[in-house]
């Protein structure tokens, strides 16, 4: 699983997502991880989430 930064669409925020091993993102950690971007969480509480949620 690798942890990886995304760009939202039409906003630019800077996000985070998990890939799987087949380099598709993990949907329910990928919603979670943009709810809280969406909520205005900092990028860098999101990489610690992701990141935490990788393991």
């Amino acid at each position: 699983m690798l942890v990886h930064p995304v760009t939202v669409p039409g906003s630019g925020t800077r996000s985070w997502t998990v890939l799987g091993d087949d380099d598709v993102p993990v949907v329910p950690v990928d919603r979670f991880l943009a709810c809280l971007t969406d909520i205005g969480r900092s990028p860098n509480t999101v990489r610690a989430y992701a990141f935490d949620l990788k393991n």
